[in-house]
């Protein structure tokens, strides 16, 4: 928890706060005009701002995404979801920067090996799953609507830019040439057992979540895709506390 607060208390992670918050609304705001589901989602390339904001600058980039999304949705979107929304798009940020430093310990993120980039595509497809979960689910639970559509382009966006506009930018940035220095976190002394555990499991619970959402469930209405969510997010919660 220290170090998800921890960009509010130096002037230099405000400043990547702010900074990425602004790439978010600049690239989100155009693309309002292409609605896919009306007051919900739309085409966002932007959803390849979060992957790459939170490998370079950890919890500042997650926090300005979020914010970013927040304000993008005042330009025409704006509604309760945007709560889910403010959520979706931190996690969207968090989850693979802490993904990454659990499979890379000590590596600053890079696209330097062919593994690196496989790590990259696995946890932008993690992320993109926990976010789709998360906010259409949500909405769901929370206010009583349910669109397996809306699920599915919520995953889309958010793994298919990041793999074909996030992934060519991240590799620039991560180049020799560039004196760009991703965010690494302190050590922790917490097991990594415990660690890869809840990240097995949360992976295991998506792919069942989502199977369930194309075998036409709601969770809203079935008491097993209620039980998978609560665990789902508690190991998610615990991906990234840890």
């Amino acid at each position: 928890m220290q170090e998800i607060l921890s960009p509010f208390r130096q002037k230099k992670t405000l400043l990547q706060m702010g900074i990425c918050a602004l790439v978010f609304i600049g690239m989100a705001v155009p693309f309002k005009v292409m609605v896919l589901i009306e007051g919900l989602t739309e085409v966002r390339p932007v959803n390849a701002v979060p992957v790459v904001a939170g490998l370079l600058f950890g919890p500042a980039g997650a926090w300005g995404c979020a914010v970013g999304n927040l304000i993008a949705d005042l330009f025409g979107t704006f509604s309760k979801g945007s709560v889910l929304g403010f959520i979706g798009n931190f996690i969207a940020a968090y989850l693979p920067y802490k993904l990454w430093h659990i499979f890379k310990k000590g590596e600053a993120p890079n696209a330097k090996s062919y593994i690196n980039i496989g790590i990259y595509v696995l946890i932008s497809a993690i992320g993109a799953l926990a976010t789709g979960i998360l906010i259409a689910c949500g909405i769901d639970v929370f206010f009583g609507f349910w669109s397996p559509q809306l699920f599915t382009i919520i995953c889309l966006n958010d793994f298919l830019f990041p793999l074909f506009l996030g992934l060519p930018v991240f590799i620039v940035l991560t180049c020799e040439d560039n004196k760009i220095f991703a965010y690494i976190p302190q050590k922790q002394t917490r097991p990594s057992v415990l660690k890869n555990v809840c990240v097995a499991l949360s992976v295991i619970l998506a792919v069942i979540i989502s199977v369930m959402v194309y075998l036409g469930l709601a969770m809203s209405s079935s008491l097993l895709m209620i039980i998978c969510g609560v665990v789902f997010l508690l190991s998610i919660a615990w991906v990234i506390v840890l």
